[in-house]
């Protein structure tokens, strides 16, 4: 879960340049094959030469993504110049960057963490109803009213008595101070045990009731509960292969700053549906329609790779002038989206699913693509044009993206003496990515009926899959 990763600067005086080379260093070392899947948190700490000073904080913990290394630069050069002198006039032996992997690509552009340099104040989470202290210092508790050794079923302990307003706190701490065992003395009954589990990264765990939460810096990072749970039910085979389902993908373009949708496209393994403009409303009003008409009275299932990204966001904010919504959100991450559209008998009622085909296939597109083995033409598309009704000469090198100048050269070659146009060369590059995408499914699915006799329509992520397996009555290896 939390991972370190260490750097010896023998005994080096901390400067910009000196935190540039190491965050170089990690992005590269860290962050560099897993930019396209996931984020980090992200903690950054020194240790001194001075082995008395111990680890020190440079910045809090933070959230960041492969392409804010140079905004988390200067967010850590800025904390540097308002710490102590200590920072920057004594030696230091290591560099220390503790982080946790996600999934994922974060969205939240406004980096709270990143923007506040002030120090930061304690934290507190909720429990029933009452804010509890995220942290193993009996201080932070309130104020120390006594502190004895005792002994306590053979072990021995140093114990705080705090008080703060009308809770009197007691606070069991083992002699090497890695473990709490905290109390609310009086009427309420509670009681917990915090484990120090990384000195160096300010983390550690909580036990309280049946829940489990994994603290790092102040911020919870985790969250673990028992929960009552049924017996599981063997599931009823099905009695034959379903891929009647569409795939879709929503190309956008960045309009002074703004994401925008210009092109929808969707797939059902025969048939196309497009519908293309800027105007949002008649963008989504016109896809929505050709799908309707397209689709017979009952549920209709459409795979769209990363629903839970911008293309949930833009789907769900459309959807509602059509039927009954029923989003399924899970830790706030956009799980489906359900869309109830009644027809003038109850028979004639259609129903829309949107799923997440990323939840059940973990990978990029193009990963996929080799995993199943599908011979696709690489694409290519000048994604930094804006101009969606752009007709003429072949748009110009420093529109395009990931594209070496030899392949550029290519497709000069290629489109020599004929006009481009950006709304086909677009519709073409979508429509490959749906068909890309059915196809995956379609294999996958074969796959998966073919073993347990499900299709994958029913479960919504990889771990539910399993579980759908389990129960199909077939052995997992």
């Amino acid at each position: 879960m939390i991972k370190l990763k260490n750097y010896t600067t023998n005994n080096l005086i901390i400067t910009n340049e000196v935190l540039v080379s190491y965050i170089n260093s990690f992005w590269e070392d860290i962050f560099n094959d897993i930019k396209d899947t996931s984020h980090l948190m992200l903690l950054c700490k020194v240790q001194f030469s001075d082995e008395k000073m111990g680890y020190k904080t440079l910045g809090h913990l933070t959230i960041v993504n492969y392409e804010d290394k140079n905004q988390y630069i200067d967010y850590i050069s800025q904390r540097l110049t308002i710490l102590n002198d200590s920072y920057i006039t004594l030696p230091i032996s290591k560099i220390t960057f503790s982080y946790i992997i996600k999934k994922g690509h974060n969205l939240d552009k406004e980096r709270v963490l990143m923007q506040n340099l002030d120090n930061k104040a304690l934290a507190f989470h909720s429990f029933n109803n009452m804010n509890l202290p995220i942290s193993m210092n009996p201080e932070d508790y309130g104020n120390i009213e006594s502190d004895s050794y005792v002994q306590v079923k053979g072990e021995n302990y140093h114990r705080f008595i705090v008080s703060n307003g009308s809770k009197i706190f007691r606070i069991d701490r083992t002699y090497n101070n890695t473990i709490n065992k905290v109390s609310i003395l009086g009427s309420i009954n509670l009681s917990w045990i915090d484990t120090l589990i990384k000195d160096e990264s300010n983390c550690f765990m909580r036990e309280i009731n049946k829940s489990t939460i994994y603290f790092m810096d102040g911020e919870i990072i985790l969250r673990k509960q028992m929960l009552p749970a049924k017996p599981f039910t063997r599931l009823v085979k099905e009695t034959k292969l379903v891929n009647d389902f569409y795939t879709l993908d929503i190309e956008t373009i960045k309009d002074n700053g703004k994401i925008i949708p210009y092109l929808i496209c969707a797939y059902n393994g025969e048939n196309y549906i497009t519908s293309y403009g800027k105007n949002q409303k008649d963008l989504f009003t016109s896809f929505i329609n050709q799908l309707l008409s397209n689709i017979k009275p009952g549920i209709t299932y459409i795979y769209a790779h990363n629903l839970s990204g911008f293309d949930g966001i833009f789907l769900l904010k459309q959807l509602l002038d059509f039927g009954q919504i029923e989003p399924l959100l899970f830790n706030g991450k956009l799980i489906s989206i359900k869309v109830k559209i009644k027809g003038d008998k109850k028979s004639e009622t259609k129903i829309l699913v949107f799923k997440d085909s990323y939840l059940l296939l973990p990978l990029s597109l193009r990963k996929l693509c080799n995993t199943f083995k599908l011979d696709v033409p690489k694409g290519y598309f000048p994604f930094l044009l804006t101009n969606i009704f752009y007709t003429g000469v072949l748009p110009h090198f420093k529109n395009w993206t990931g594209i070496s100048l030899d392949v550029f050269e290519s497709i000069v070659s290629e489109y020599k003496g004929k006009m481009w146009s950006f709304q086909q060369e677009a519709i073409k590059y979508c429509k490959l990515d749906c068909k890309t995408l059915h196809e995956i499914l379609v294999k996958f699915n074969e796959l998966i009926y073919n073993e347990f006799q499900i299709n994958i329509n029913k479960p919504l992520t990889l771990p539910s899959l399993y579980i759908f397996m389990a129960n199909a009555g077939t052995p997992l290896n």
